[in-house]
Parts: C-alpha cells; sequence; structure tokens
C-alpha cells in the first residue's frame, strides 16, 4: 500500500458546527417577539382613560407604539407610575413639570426594536430595575442631595434602548 493510499482517519473531537447553534436562536426570537406584540395589541384595548389638559392630567398613564411614535407631556400633581411599550417604535416621555406627592412611582418599559425616553425632574431619584437583551439603558439624570421622590425603572429591553434624563 502506497502512502497516498492509507485511508484518512476522522478526527473524533473536530470542531463543533457553532453556526448551526446561533441558527436555533432565531425562532425563539421571532417567537418571543411575536408574544410580545401579540400582548401589547391585547391589552391596547384596556387602555386608561386620561385627562391630557394644561392644568391637569392623569396620575398614572399607558402609552403603546407600534411601529409609530408617540409623544407625551404629563402635569399631574399626584403622579403615581405608568407604563410604556414600544414595538418598533419609541415612546418620549416628559415628566418634567409632574408632582409625585407619594415617596415613590414604578414606571414599567418593555420595547422590542424600539425606543423610550423619559425626562424627569431634578428632585426625583432614579432607581433601575430595567433587564436588557441587546439592548441598553442610560441614566443621564443629576442625583438630588436628598433623596425625597423616587422613580423605580422596570422592565425589560430587548434590542432597543431606554433613556432616562433631566
Amino acid at each position: 500500500m502506497r502512502m497516498s493510499e492509507q485511508p484518512r482517519e476522522t478526527p473524533q473531537n473536530g470542531p463543533r458546527n457553532f453556526q448551526r447553534s446561533s441558527q436555533t436562536w432565531k425562532p425563539v426570537l421571532i417567537l418571543g417577539a411575536v408574544l410580545l406584540v401579540l400582548a401589547v395589541v391585547a391589552n391596547s384595548s384596556n387602555t386608561i382613560a386620561q385627562d391630557e389638559s394644561e392644568s391637569g392630567g392623569s396620575s398614572d398613564f399607558k402609552e403603546v407604539a407600534v411601529m409609530g411614535g408617540v409623544q407625551r407631556k404629563n402635569v399631574t400633581s399626584d403622579f403615581r407610575g405608568g407604563e410604556a411599550t414600544a414595538v418598533m417604535g419609541g415612546i418620549d416621555v416628559d415628566l418634567r413639570d409632574a408632582v409625585m406627592e407619594r415617596p415613590e412611582a414604578v414606571l414599567d418599559v418593555s420595547t422590542v426594536m424600539g425606543g423610550v425616553k423619559i425626562r424627569v425632574p431634578e428632585t426625583w431619584t432614579v432607581v433601575s430595575r430595567v433587564n436588557t437583551v441587546m439592548g441598553g439603558f442610560k441614566d443621564d439624570t443629576r442625583r438630588p442631595r436628598e433623596e425625597e421622590h423616587r422613580l423605580i425603572v422596570k422592565g425589560t429591553i430587548v434590542m432597543g434602548g431606554l433613556k432616562v434624563s433631566n
């Protein structure tokens, strides 16, 4: 038998096919995005009645942006919290003129390939409880000297962004 005619040995521990494992995540991400869109559409029928006059405003809000944009300015005298959900869209919430009577309020934010921008008064302390998956969260607020009011921002950011500023 010549040298060129020897049977080739196949390595037992050859390189793994990592492309196959990355392909398995695509259906999972697509399914997650579809479920989130369906949840948003199902919950959009339960919107809170809101008074957006300059003298008042609602004490809580629920905004949904699906492939679009929403701008909201809240000037309530008793802000309690709210919800912002953006799916391939953007939401801009201005709370700088809102007043918080309670020591804290909760803002629930969810985005999928979208963005949310929140502006708060300089007297509020922002506490982040945000989870990100291929997304980002940025807190550009200045810390007040005394912590009288806290805005707790919680939620999930998937391939999107959340920015909080004064």
